[in-house]
């Protein structure tokens, strides 16, 4: 309980250990813009989450959690959010909040459905859902997130045909093309996977 008088704290790692829960005055941390929790046994975030206003990178790899707070919604300035390798079956409804949102990474999880929120996220670019049940994603998320770059949904039950269909599809693989293409005229190397990262499964 002691960490809420680090009020000027802004990074806090604390991954690769034996934490099972976050205080709940944690949310008095108001200067905090990184936390990773990467590889411990948190089951649960309490609602405090919400608190950490200037939170830019958010990280809880590898953990035990079974659902994300509501609250994660008013993380207006979060950039990054890593909840890939723990038990999720759903994303909450208010993480269409997290405008400034770029990169959502949820692999390895349960997840059978994305929130219709999920469209909201104008800055997403990359979108990472591997390995979990997600047989449809919101119809319009290829359309109202213009900025997306990147999805992958490999090992999904999702059909490559089903996502080619959907509206905005043609857009999103212009974009897509474009971000690598860039990257290959800048002699950036890039592995053959990363090339296919996006479309098929």
């Amino acid at each position: 309980m002691e960490i809420s008088k680090l009020i000027n704290i802004q990074r806090l790692v604390l991954d690769d250990n034996h934490i099972e829960r976050l205080p709940v005055n944690l949310g008095k941390l108001q200067s905090l813009k990184v936390m990773t929790l990467d590889g411990n046994r948190i089951t649960s975030l309490p609602d405090e989450l919400g608190q950490l206003v200037r939170l830019e990178r958010l990280s809880i790899l590898g953990n035990m959690l079974t659902c994300l707070p509501e609250t994660i919604g008013s993380l207006r300035n979060l950039v990054l959010l890593n909840v890939s390798n723990n038990k999720l079956k759903s994303l909450p409804e208010s993480i269409g909040s997290c405008y400034s949102l770029e990169e959502l990474q949820a692999n390895d999880n349960l997840i059978g459905e994305l929130p219709a929120s999920i469209c909201n996220l104008i800055h997403l670019k990359s979108l990472c859902l591997n390995n979990n049940n997600i047989g449809q994603i919101p119809a319009n998320l290829l359309k109202d997130c213009k900025a997306l770059q990147n999805i992958s949904l490999h090992n999904n039950p999702i059909s490559m045909d089903q996502f080619q269909q959907m509206e905005g599809f043609e857009e999103f693989e212009a974009r897509r093309r474009k971000k690598f293409d860039k990257q290959i005229d800048s002699n950036v190397m890039i592995s053959s996977k990363g090339l296919n990262e996006g479309v098929d499964k």
